[in-house]
């Protein structure tokens, strides 16, 4: 962390109280505006970034997607700014943990849980997609689980469809472990790419970790385009096999074969569950 960004000094009117997170571009801080006494989740990009255009440009395009759309199961953006030379957004709080913490903590999740979180990402999906916005990057550490239930965060390198593109040419966006196909093929992410990571995320909280996580980078590569993940209700006797099926759909390597929506596979993984 910057020497200069500590608990107890500000940016802009935000006083930071601790953190709760650092990223590729930013840190995460817990922080309270004065006045009016506000708790924020303040992102400010890294000091080392913010002489970069692309990534000052993909700083505040995250904050223009996430005020674009408003849902519970959003974590929006509620304002956005500069000060010192420090740029920062300040999101909605949310008192809780994220999904990778949770995970790292208890191990695959109880199928009722999974069942509930999978609905909750699954509108969040759709009001970004009805948008004409796609996230782009949905991994556990992108979920907070609150009050509320579960909220998608970080819209970092989200995208709509009149946006430019923000990286270098060829270059793959994403996390290796919960991308697409036809991203890793270098196609454009669209709807069915979240669909896919959503996916993957589930198959995690079902296994304990990602379809073809701990491989070298390649060879997870590789699977991720042409090798069917284990099942991963094997030693889950209280989850029905019919689960898998239903996941298996998110996790089509062709987006054409994926469901048409997250709340249409949000359905099936819900009706799989439920004893007949």
């Amino acid at each position: 962390m910057a020497v200069d960004l500590r608990p107890g000094t500000s940016v802009g009117p935000y006083r930071l109280e601790g953190v709760l997170g650092e990223g590729s571009m930013g840190i995460v801080f817990r922080a309270v505006r004065e006045p009016p006494g506000d708790v924020v989740a303040l992102k400010v990009l890294k000091r080392e970034l913010s002489g970069d255009e692309t990534y000052r440009r993909r700083f505040a395009r995250e904050g223009r997607i996430a005020a674009q759309v408003e849902h519970r199961h959003l974590v929006g953006v509620v304002d956005a700014g500069e000060a010192e030379g420090r740029h920062y957004l300040a999101a909605r709080f949310v008192e809780g943990e994220t999904l990778a913490d949770r995970l790292s903590r208890t191990g695959p999740l109880p199928l009722a849980d999974l069942v509930r979180i999978t609905a909750e990402l699954a509108t969040g999906l759709d009001a970004l997609h009805s948008h004409d916005l796609v996230h782009r990057d949905v991994k556990p550490s992108n979920v907070m689980l609150g009050p509320e239930g579960a909220a998608l965060t970080d819209f970092g390198v989200a995208r709509g469809v009149a946006d430019t593109v923000l990286t270098a040419p060829g270059r793959v966006v994403g996390t290796l472990d919960y991308l697409a196909p036809e991203v890793i093929r270098g196609e454009p992410a669209g709807p069915p790419a979240d669909l896919y990571a959503l996916g993957c995320v589930l198959y995690e909280c079902l296994a304990g970790t990602a379809p073809f996580a701990r491989r070298p980078f390649a060879e997870a590569a590789l699977a991720h385009l042409s090798e069917e993940p284990a099942d991963p209700c094997i030693g889950r006797r209280e989850v029905p096999g019919t689960v898998w099926l239903a996941l298996r759909q998110a996790l089509a390597k062709d987006p054409h074969e994926r469901p048409p929506t997250a709340t249409a596979f949000a359905l099936m993984v819900r009706v799989s569950a439920t004893p007949s």
